[in-house]
Formats: C-alpha cells, sequence, structure tokens
C-alpha cells in the first residue's frame, strides 16, 4: 500500500483502496468474521486520507477516534469522515453489517454542499431512513461491480441520492439550507492542501483570484472570523494533531509549519490554545491514553 510523502501522520488516497483505480468511489462491505475496520490493516493506525468515507453500521458497535472527539457509532448510526481528518479506529464489539464508502471531493455532484463538512457524532436515523440508505449502499456495492456503460454517471447519481438522504437525517438540517459560497469552500480546501507552504490569508487570496480583503469580507460575513482567524485555527489544529499523534519534536514540528523559530511558535500555540505545546502534548496523551512512540 503506497503511502503519500508525509514525515508526520500516514496519508492514504483512494487509488491505495480501490480495485479499479478508474472509479473515484470505493464501497467497501464488511461482514461477519472481519478483524479490520477498514480494507487495510494499516489503516487501523493514525491515519488521513484526501477522500470522504461515509460509515454506515448496521450491527456493528465501534469506537474512533477523530480530530480529538471520540465518537461512538451504535447499531443503525451514521458518519461522515472527512478529507484530512485524523482517525483513529477504537474497539470494536461485533464485526457484522458495516459499509464504507469511500469517495473523492470531485466526484460529488455540483449540486450537493458537504464540504467542508466536520462531524462531531454519529447520526442515528429513523428505522426507514436507515433502512433507505443502507438499500442505497447495497445498489452502489453492486453498481461499482457492473462494468457497463455511464457506469460512473450512475455510480455518482446514486451517490447524490445517498448524501441527500443522509444530510436529510442531521440536525436542523433543511433543504432550504443555503451552501457555503464557493469561495469560502474553495478557501478551506486549499488550506489543507498547503497549509504547511503557504501561512498568510494573501497566498490563498491569489491562487483563488480574488484580492486578501474581498476574501476576507466573504470569510467574516460566512463565519464570523477573519480569514486570518480562521487559518490561524487551521494551523493550531495541525499543531495539535502533530503534538498527539507524531513522535517529533517541538522544534520539528514548529519547522514543518512554517515557524522560523521555536519561540514564534510556542507564542503562538499559547496564544491560541492557553497552553504550551509540550503541556498539550502531555495532557491529550494522558487524556487519550495514545502514544505513537
Amino acid at each position: 500500500m503506497r503511502k503519500n510523502k508525509q514525515p508526520v501522520i500516514a496519508s492514504y488516497r483512494l487509488e491505495d483502496l480501490l480495485i479499479d483505480p478508474g472509479l473515484l468511489i470505493d464501497v467497501h462491505y464488511k461482514a461477519t468474521g472481519e478483524i479490520s475496520h477498514a480494507p487495510h490493516a494499516d489503516l487501523n493506525k493514525a491515519h488521513r486520507h484526501e477522500f470522504y468515507t461515509l460509515i454506515v453500521a448496521r450491527k456493528q458497535r465501534s469506537q474512533h477516534m477523530v480530530d480529538f472527539q471520540q465518537v461512538v457509532l451504535p447499531p443503525e448510526s451514521v458518519f461522515l469522515l472527512s478529507p484530512w481528518q485524523v482517525h483513529v479506529p477504537g474497539d470494536i464489539e461485533t464485526t457484522e453489517d458495516l459499509f464504507l464508502i469511500s469517495f473523492m471531493p470531485d466526484f460529488i455532484p455540483a449540486d450537493i454542499a458537504i464540504s467542508p463538512f466536520s462531524m462531531k457524532e454519529a447520526i442515528i436515523p429513523s428505522t426507514a431512513a436507515f433502512n433507505e440508505i443502507w438499500h442505497l449502499c447495497e445498489v452502489l456495492r453492486q453498481e461499482v461491480g457492473n462494468r457497463c456503460a455511464q457506469q460512473e454517471q450512475l455510480l455518482q447519481h446514486y451517490l447524490a441520492i445517498l448524501l441527500i438522504k443522509f444530510m436529510r437525517c442531521l440536525p436542523d438540517q433543511s433543504a432550504s439550507n443555503a451552501p457555503p459560497p464557493a469561495l469560502l469552500t474553495r478557501y478551506r480546501e486549499l488550506m489543507e492542501v498547503h497549509l504547511r507552504h503557504w501561512i498568510s490569508p494573501a497566498d490563498y487570496a491569489d491562487a483563488l483570484h480574488v484580492s486578501a480583503g474581498y476574501l476576507n469580507e466573504v470569510v467574516k460575513q460566512e463565519t464570523g472570523q477573519t480569514a486570518s482567524a480562521l487559518l490561524a485555527a487551521r494551523r493550531v489544529l495541525e499543531a495539535k494533531r502533530m503534538l498527539l499523534h507524531s513522535a517529533l519534536g517541538i522544534k520539528e514540528i514548529a519547522w514543518h509549519l512554517r515557524f522560523n523559530e521555536v519561540t514564534y511558535f510556542n507564542r503562538f500555540f499559547k496564544k491560541h490554545t492557553h497552553q504550551t505545546p509540550m503541556a498539550f502534548r502531555i495532557t491529550s496523551r494522558e487524556k487519550y491514553n495514545y502514544n505513537p512512540e
């Protein structure tokens, strides 16, 4: 299994999972007797990937850590794992009836707005709604293996229906909810890709072909935060991920995040978290009983 060249936290591409590398979607059904939560045992360790994964659990009860959140998936529950989130699978009580629907952001139809998306907990739909979602997973699984004309278009349509059914189950969601502006979505997507190299909102504004002022205006209108604050929060999150999941020293983490001096990194991190990086590393590893070394 190939890994992207990322020295801190293992990162995987969808093509690492695909039997047919020509597709932008993978459907994995986990039946009785399988002990790995995913098609590859390496994914049982802390990792992230560049694609979405919709986890649909019918009888399985499991616990996962997703970016410092303990997520429990009870029977008949659904959870969406977003690109670049750090995921650590945990305890599994049973091992039957579980779908993993993995797909690239580019495969999501343009009129389906789920990016960026970050769930804090699994949702438990009504029995009728869950059965509809499960049936669509079965249809997708069958169609992935059906090498016929217009396979990609049909898979995309089924995925759109599945995501709509899923989003209808979310709290405080309705069909009238407006999607975020494309500029904000692209800003967040670019942060995921270029965070280690672009440390100013102006860098992203240039790539988005807008002025830094206009980018800031749109971001603030939609989120209540400035573009700089959103970027700082994303850098803090990445620092937290590295502090918990990697064996790198504080100085090395500062270097990875483009801080010229470790003292600057310490001040930045403490300003936003009220803890030094080392204090956060110690307390978070104690809290989650986790040590990657």
